[in-house]
């Protein structure tokens, strides 16, 4: 398992600043991963994934098709933390 160090992003919208972390592992198949999303210090929420392995060499690349993936998740929210799926607010 291998992990990315906490890091900010800003929702391309909304502007509204989010914090994640991430775990990820790559097997022949796939890179699959977990994210901690916080906004602030109260707001919480657990994301998952998995990116295909589409050509051989993407697994060297694992750490940023991860953190593509993250953005992306907090991108497609409409408006920012007030989106995330009730299951995963705190």
């Amino acid at each position: 398992m291998m992990h990315i160090d906490e890091t900010t992003h800003e929702h391309a919208k909304t502007a509204q600043v989010f914090s994640y972390d991430a775990d990820y592992d790559v097997d022949t198949t796939a890179v699959r991963w977990t994210a901690n999303i916080r906004q602030g210090a109260d707001a919480r929420w657990t994301l998952s994934g998995s990116v295909p392995l589409t050509f051989p060499g993407i697994a060297t690349m694992a750490e940023q098709v991860v953190r593509d993936a993250v953005v992306a998740e907090i991108d497609a929210l409409e408006s920012g933390a007030s989106s995330f799926p009730k299951g995963n607010r705190p």
